[in-house]
């Protein structure tokens, strides 16, 4: 028996909250005017909630699938809003790293050369990736979080392929943050005939 997994289900709903805690969709509480007026006035919501999420792919490459997630939530102690890029590998069922492809020097060595990555990391003072995500850790606080797993892989240019790294806000204070670094690596030898037959059949990213 062959399964289907599901990475990822969009969601759209408005619900109210009842005196006791029930959560009730905006539909549902339609329906419940027009058949039962009574019970419609004895709800009495005190709450209005707000869940909006919409999923997207970025790149396939052979099992490897990269997608991106936008999400925005109304409702609790504050509305929150971001966006993500996230990695499953469907043969593992897990996400997946740069790491898994691409040895820690050229990655670090990349990275190095981001002005974007560079605005939270002195690189006189680090001399390994280790050191530089400890670093980008430590001064960019909540504004972002720097992660090897919220990746895609981009367009491929002579003998390199370009990685687009999603760097989403790190803490809720921060929220909504989010950039977008590339950088240019060699084409793996592991990975380098599904990578062609991804750019062939168009599935890498190009956003």
């Amino acid at each position: 028996t062959k399964f289907i997994d599901t990475l990822y289900i969009d969601v759209d709903k408005e619900y109210y909250q009842s005196e006791k805690g029930e959560l009730i969709t905006v539909e549902d509480m339609g329906k419940i005017k027009l058949s039962d007026p009574e019970k419609y006035n004895d709800i009495a919501p005190v709450g209005y909630h707000l869940e909006h999420s919409d999923s997207y792919l970025l790149s396939i490459v052979g099992p490897y699938i990269s997608y991106a997630n936008e999400f925005h939530a109304e409702g609790g102690a504050h509305p929150s809003y971001g966006k993500y890029y996230l990695t499953y590998n469907m043969e593992t069922k897990k996400e997946f790293s740069l790491l898994d492809f691409f040895s820690e020097e050229e990655v670090f060595t990349a990275l190095l050369q981001n002005e974007f990555v560079l605005k939270y990391v002195e690189s006189k003072n680090v001399s390994d990736l280790d050191q530089l995500l400890e670093e980008f850790y430590e001064n960019a606080g909540c504004d972002y979080s720097l992660n090897l797993s919220s990746f895609s892989f981009g367009p491929i240019k002579g003998k390199q392929v370009a990685i687009k790294i999603g760097v989403a806000y790190a803490c809720e204070i921060s929220r909504g943050n989010f950039e977008l670094v590339s950088i240019q690596l060699k084409v793996p030898e592991k990975i380098k005939k599904i990578l062609q037959n991804a750019a062939k059949s168009d599935l890498l990213d190009k956003h």
